[in-house]
């Protein structure tokens, strides 16, 4: 997931937060402080939970600030907190959307606005003036 941070005033901050890549105490962690357990907290980030989203700043912050408490994370704006797919999961999510059983008509509308998706996530992922074109 990609997670930006957005303040009014501030500059912001971005990370890619790689749910795998959390070590077990963390998650534990995680699943205290949210209350429910990790594959909820997950979706429930994705899914624009405002608990959620507050707990996953949380947890990127103490990244820096490893002393920080979930009750002294600044009462953002919703909008301020962005959560998105990554280009991989959604080139995931698109294989897996090949692979289901949806009806063809379903599966094209899918797959359309998924590679609609994966194009903005890739200029989003380019800097200006580099050449975004898959070497080969």
């Amino acid at each position: 997931m990609k997670v930006t941070y957005a303040p009014a005033g501030a500059d912001p901050q971005v990370w890619d937060f790689e749910p795998d890549e959390v070590t077990q105490s963390q998650a534990e962690l995680i699943e205290k402080r949210y209350g429910r357990n990790w594959d909820q907290f997950l979706q429930d980030a994705r899914q624009g939970s405002a608990k959620a989203r507050r707990v996953l700043l949380w947890h990127l912050l103490r990244q820096t600030h490893h002393t920080l408490r979930v009750e002294d994370v600044p009462d953002f704006r919703m909008g301020d907190v962005k959560v998105e797919h990554t280009v991989a999961e959604l080139i995931e999510l698109r294989d897996r959307v090949l692979k289901s059983s949806l009806d063809a008509e379903e599966k094209d509308n899918i797959l359309t606005a998924l590679d609609i998706e994966i194009s903005n996530a890739m200029g989003d992922e380019v800097e200006p003036g580099k050449d975004s074109t898959p070497q080969t």
